[in-house]
């Protein structure tokens, strides 16, 4: 692919997702996971640290459990994935954390919301749970924080596109303020 081509498939991905919280009675195919879990891993990470670490849940009593703690999850789904953040990986030379290394984690979660649209699926990153208990039932050690809960599966209802504000409201070009690509 050339620098010029472009994909329209994608490009259509990325503007009809939308958030799905109601989840069809569906199992996600094992070979479904593993490529979603491949899609996070693909996503870009500052200095190449990867400071983030994954959790795959769709045992049914497992998800009831994690459901106990994480009000944000609203519908039982067939699968949810706990996005967490590394800290071992992420020390400076100081001896402090790199905390952009959290926006790498959520990087990793869009890609994982883009290819679940893209197969048919959905999902809601959810930040409402309670860590401490997550952490402990899902027998995280103390340097992997979990950070998002996100509760995937098939939509149990056609999806919509949510509205977004008009391009003029946030985007400038070259100055604050400035609306006209063409003057700058």
């Amino acid at each position: 692919m050339t620098s010029t081509s472009r994909s329209p498939d994608f490009i259509r991905t990325m503007r009809t997702r939308s958030v799905v919280r109601d989840y069809a009675e569906r199992p996600v195919a094992h070979e479904l996971v593993e490529e979603l879990l491949d899609a996070m891993l693909a996503a870009p990470t500052g200095g190449n640290l990867q400071a983030w670490a994954f959790v795959a849940i769709q045992n049914p009593r497992n998800l009831k459990l994690l459901r106990a703690f994480a009000p944000g999850i609203i519908q039982p789904p067939p699968l949810i994935v706990a996005a967490c953040f590394d800290r071992s990986r992420a020390v400076k030379n100081d001896g402090t954390f790199w905390d952009e290394g959290l926006l790498c984690v959520a990087m990793a979660v869009e890609n994982l919301l883009l290819a679940a649209h893209s197969m048919g699926l959905g999902g809601c990153p959810v930040a409402s749970f309670r860590r401490e208990s997550v952490q402990a039932l899902l027998e995280l050690p103390k340097h992997v924080e979990p950070l998002l809960l996100v509760p995937i599966g098939y939509p149990a209802r056609p999806l919509a596109s949510p509205p977004r504000r008009d391009r003029s409201e946030v985007i400038s070009y070259e100055f604050w303020g400035n609306h006209d690509a063409t003057r700058g």
